[in-house]
């Protein structure tokens, strides 16, 4: 299985800047409202982190608006055709969580995999026992036959095949770059696990797109 840079196509659609920062963090009515001298766009993270924590939602907006597309990329792979209807709330949970934590961002990590780290882990949850429960031996897994040249498309519809954790670790080793140790820590199982999940997970790929996939609705 070739690990490709990113052979999906990334969701094109606009996203709407919640108000987090109003109903986390309320202002006292003592306090000045901050405003930005200069662009937000041109700070760094850190520095619209530091706004953001001095009071400033526009600084949250920025960090909203620079970080969900990719966030929401990695979730919606995460979750399978399956739950597509739960992206946008595993969405808001994540930035909710993070807004919650923020003080306790340290800068050790860039922002977005900080922030990636709390989108897994949301992710995850959504998949509950069944994700602790099935099984590791997928390679016998049923494809229909009249193979064709395999796409990004016939990865796409591959890939939601397979079972949550193993789409999750096909998802974080294979297309986000993520060790066995990393993937272990945020999904709570053994790297050697995550190991054995993703060396199944590729074969039953493997057969997927040689059985023609594309074949799949």
């Amino acid at each position: 299985f070739p690990v490709p840079g990113s052979p999906f196509p990334v969701p094109r659609s606009r996203f709407p800047v919640p108000s987090l920062r109003r109903n986390l963090f309320p202002r006292s009515p003592h306090s000045s409202r901050v405003t930005f001298r200069g662009l937000p766009s041109a700070l760094t993270d850190s520095a619209l982190i530091g706004r953001f924590l001095r009071g400033d939602e526009e600084a949250f907006r920025e960090l909203y608006r620079r970080h969900t597309p990719r966030l929401r990329m990695i979730i919606t792979r995460l979750l399978g055709a399956t739950r597509r209807d739960d992206v946008d709330d595993v969405v808001q949970e994540t930035w909710l969580a993070g807004c919650r934590g923020i003080h306790r961002y340290a800068g050790d990590a860039q922002f977005s995999t900080w922030l990636t780290t709390i989108g897994i882990r949301s992710a995850y949850s959504r998949f509950g026992r069944a994700a602790e429960l099935e099984t590791e031996l997928f390679d016998d897994v049923p494809a229909p036959s009249g193979a064709g040249p395999a796409s990004a498309i016939d990865l796409e519809r591959a890939l939601n095949r397979l079972p949550d954790r193993q789409r999750a670790v096909v998802v974080l080793h294979d297309i986000e770059g993520f060790t066995h140790e990393e993937i272990g820590r945020h999904l709570g199982i053994a790297s050697g696990t995550a190991k054995a999940t993703l060396s199944h997970a590729r074969s039953a790929l493997r057969r997927l797109l040689n059985d023609g996939v594309s074949h799949v609705g």
